[in-house]
């Protein structure tokens, strides 16, 4: 019985093989698609779609790195030309640097021609709150002296204090050791400037032994007298921000805001040889046209 069963079994499998031959060979004889192959079709077309799409993505992924190796060498190249760039830039802002501090000096000469002076940057400042004290790059080997008055274009920075051979500290107008003849520009009236304790912190100095009377203003400048033989007159020193009563109530002082800041300085010029104590700033050519 179970032989006849598996005989039929493959009779009927051999049936349907020869039906679905003869179908492929009909229509594939009157150029149409058979069943069968339309039933492969179906089976596989979803991976052929799956195999185009990954096809075109490892070709994109291929154009990808041959053209990586391309937009590597151009970044590379473009990377090149702005640290070109940038390096002209910083070469150009040299020269801007180095013209201004000449541009400066010619000024100050042509200012004062009796005066030498030399050109010297800033390397370090008294540690703390307030700038006291700075050091300069230049010493004794280029002639610089213990007492040499330490300038801008501005006005006056203070003066060296001791001298090294390659480098110097300059005692600022802050600190309480400097003292300076000083005169109001406009009243030329005469006092002390001086540092002071309770002013630094402000960035500010004070102007001593102003009279009762004294006709000192909001705005007034301060430069130096040349009294006492060490400051050369007329160094602009800063301007009056207000006047104050001495204690004793005898006198008046000003508290004097300095053209130059120094906790921000940083080229100054020391005036290395006087030979002449007058100083031809504007203000006080200004201010002696109209004492005449």
């Amino acid at each position: 019985m179970r032989n006849i069963f598996t005989t039929r079994l493959l009779t009927v499998i051999l049936l349907i093989a020869a039906v679905c031959l003869g179908l492929a060979a009909y229509t594939g004889a009157a150029g149409q698609d058979s069943p069968v192959a339309a039933a492969v079709g179906t089976v596989l077309s979803p991976l052929q779609k799956g195999v185009s799409v990954v096809t075109n993505k490892v070709g994109h992924l291929v154009d990808h790195f041959q053209n990586y190796d391309e937009m590597e060498a151009e970044n590379k190249q473009l990377r090149e030309k702005v640290a070109e760039l940038e390096q002209q830039v910083r070469d150009a802002q040299v020269a801007l640097d180095e013209n201004e501090r000449l541009r400066v000096l010619t000024g100050l000469v042509e200012a004062n021609p009796t005066f030498h002076y030399d050109m010297a940057e800033v390397i370090a400042r008294s540690p703390g709150q307030w700038a006291t004290t700075i050091s300069i790059d230049k010493g004794s080997l280029a002639g610089v002296s213990e007492n040499d008055l330490v300038v801008t274009a501005e006005g006056m920075v203070g003066y060296v204090s001791m001298v090294a051979p390659t480098y110097s500290k300059v005692t600022t107008v802050l600190d309480t050791n400097m003292h300076a003849g000083a005169l109001v520009t406009r009243t030329r009236e005469s006092g002390i400037a001086q540092g002071d304790y309770e002013l630094m912190g402000s960035g500010m100095l004070r102007l001593s032994y102003l009279g009762k009377d004294s006709d000192v203003v909001i705005g007034d400048t301060v430069q130096t007298s040349g009294e006492g033989g060490i400051f050369p007159k007329g160094i602009m020193i800063g301007t009056v921000e207000r006047v104050m009563i001495e204690e004793n109530g005898m006198d008046n002082y000003a508290v004097i805001r300095p053209f130059v800041d120094p906790a921000t300085v940083t080229d100054v010029y020391v005036i290395t040889d006087v030979t002449s104590g007058q100083v031809q700033s504007t203000d006080q050519t200004a201010a002696d046209a109209a004492a005449e």
